[in-house]
């Protein structure tokens, strides 16, 4: 199971009792809302689905978290077939049968539960369905509840199952189900509420969980008050800021080309760094505006100003954007689901998912992607918004700003480090991109030769406006980086990066992305999409050769094709993710 203490740096100091306790709250409510990974079930899996569960909890709970270990339409042996394909999933779960999987993730959620429970102590008694969820009462408080048929034996089972966990755990029964709380009186509470109004009932709930379609394995829910509890935890927990949000942002490529310029400011500080000798560590230079603590630690400030610092520093991480949008959540709704021999998880949120990106706007996604070629490994589309070159400018963070230097101005910040205006940002985004790498792009980005990387974009606007902005670039950002934006004009834009041989193949392409079976199987009703993001696991063994992941090639070979939609569905934003697999 990933724990957070996989996700949790760990340079920081340790936070108190009483913080541990908020953090693992905030990151129950934290993992119902961010949840959209294609594997997510098979570690979360027994945490989800089903409005049964629902039935069992308060109306005013604020996450909820599920899975229905017999879900309808043959998706238990959908899943059980899928997830054995891969070697080292099948190894991990330890799976040779149906029951091994209900087994391997029922100990995957009690090996971490901080008592000795184990599945013998539960499969006596439980059913097929069960929830984690996050309830309000004194503080937020996490629960997991479990179907019972037999009350009697859920007792003696839990009895026995939390008798050497002290006072970190007790449960309550009733109604067909089991509560398990960090104590007895939560436990009862969740009752107790649950009979004056359901969560199975809620508004809120049955209107998000409608929208996000057919019933699967796993049902996730945020309801409108996370966002807001969130936040709370936050203020008191500053700290946990710093891993909060990381997951919510959506696949896009402008961001981390952003990112990229920022750290050339550091460029001279990694040379001097290199330059420094045979002992680096020793003769490390200072970053820019650094101190030293060489001076035996006398300007150092007491632990309770240090403190106040600390916590100011990692609340900022927040920006002013997000804290408006976890404010104004609307809810949040997902459902993971096998259909026609696909993994799809759809998520509808409202108004939108927290720390999405409002860089894309309109339709336009489709046009830009289906226009590459049918053979690329990767692809990305969409359109620009309006403004979205000056948000991009105002939301940038010069990585020396963390070192105490830098132009503190964001706007003056960007256009020192790139040359680039608001307004020459958007003349370069023109009103529509597509991202496009062929398959073999890590292996010629491994050989130092940028002219052969098979990576580009193709930008679709005024090519006049695009090429003069890109010039500005090259000559800001000097010769060594320049070498990766070669251009080359097409019909309506630009096409800009590394290699000329892979802008001549997206100049005239064979056939494209729009004929393809492949891409039409993971990218569906996408005619309205906001963004598409496409990834095509047979084009060569890209996927495995990535120091990204750790997969092998015979866990990557049952893959065959990815496609995430994101789509504007009236007041709400809905994402929907469908993962294909090699028959």
């Amino acid at each position: 199971m990933i724990s957070l203490d996989d996700i949790a740096p760990s340079a920081p100091p340790a936070p108190s009792r009483r913080r541990r306790r908020t953090a693992v709250v905030a990151a129950g409510a934290v993992g119902v809302v961010a949840v959209a990974g294609a594997g997510v079930w098979a570690w979360q899996g027994w945490f989800a689905q089903g409005p049964q569960a629902a039935e069992a909890l308060p109306a005013d709970t604020l996450a909820y978290v599920g899975v229905d270990l017999d879900p309808p339409g043959g998706q238990k042996l959908a899943a059980y077939d899928t997830l054995r394909r891969f070697p080292s999933l099948k190894k991990h779960l330890g799976l040779s049968s149906q029951d091994d999987l209900r087994r391997s993730l029922v100990e995957g959620v009690t090996s971490d539960s901080g008592c000795d429970l184990s599945y013998d102590d539960l499969d006596d008694w439980a059913g097929d369905r069960a929830a984690l969820a996050v309830v309000p009462q004194e503080q937020p408080e996490p629960v997991l509840v479990v179907q019972a048929g037999d009350a009697d034996a859920a007792r003696a089972g839990l009895e026995k199952a939390i008798a050497g966990c002290g006072d970190d755990a007790g449960f309550a029964t009733g109604d067909g189900w089991a509560v398990v709380a960090r104590n007895e009186a939560v436990a009862r509470q969740v009752l107790a509420d649950s009979r004056k109004g359901r969560l199975a009932d809620d508004r809120s709930y049955r209107e998000l969980t409608g929208a996000a379609g057919d019933p699967g394995v796993v049902t996730i829910y945020a309801s409108p008050e996370a966002g807001q509890v969130l936040l709370d935890t936050i203020e008191e927990n500053p700290f946990f800021a710093l891993f909060a949000f990381g997951t919510l942002t959506e696949i896009d490529p402008v961001g981390p080309l952003l990112s990229a310029v920022a750290a050339t400011e550091l460029d001279p500080w990694v040379a001097s760094l290199e330059a420094s000798g045979d002992d680096p560590v020793g003769e490390m230079p200072i970053p820019p505006g650094d101190v030293s603590f060489d001076d035996e630690g006398d300007d150092l400030p007491d632990d309770e100003s240090f403190d106040e610092t600390f916590d100011e520093t990692f609340a900022d991480l927040i920006p002013p954007e997000l804290r408006k949008e976890l404010a104004d959540f609307g809810g949040l709704a997902g459902v993971a689901r096998f259909e026609d021999g696909a993994l799809e998880v759809e998520l509808v949120a409202e108004p939108a998912l927290p720390g999405a990106t409002h860089r894309y706007d309109g339709t336009d996604a489709l046009a830009a992607v289906t226009e590459l070629p049918a053979d690329v490994a990767i692809a990305f589309g969409g359109g620009f918004a309006d403004g979205w070159a000056e948000d991009t400018v105002a939301d940038y963070s010069p990585l020396g700003l963390w070192f105490g230097d830098g132009e503190k101005d964001p706007a003056a910040a960007f256009e020192k480090a790139t040359g680039l205006s608001a307004a020459d940002l958007a003349a370069l985004g023109g009103e529509r991109l597509a991202f496009a790498a062929r398959a073999d792009f890590t292996a010629r980005a491994e050989s130092g030769k940028p002219g052969d990387v098979p990576v580009a974009a193709r930008v679709t606007g005024d090519a006049e406006a695009i090429e003069q902005a890109l010039t500005t670039l090259r000559k800001t950002l000097g010769p060594e980086v320049a070498s990766y934006l070669s251009s080359q004009r097409v019909d309506g834009g630009v096409l800009i990066g590394p290699s000329t041989a892979f802008l001549d193949e997206l100049a005239k392409p064979g056939a494209t992305l729009a004929d393809d079976e492949t891409f039409g199987r993971v990218v569906r009703d996408a005619e309205d999409a906001v963004t598409i993001a496409y990834a095509d696991f047979d084009a060569g063994d890209w996927l495995a050769d990535s120091t990204l992941t750790d997969l092998s090639e015979a866990d990557v070979a049952p893959l065959d094709a990815a496609g995430l939609v994101v789509t504007d569905d009236g007041d709400r934003q809905r994402m929907v993710l469908r993962v294909s697999f090699d028959e």
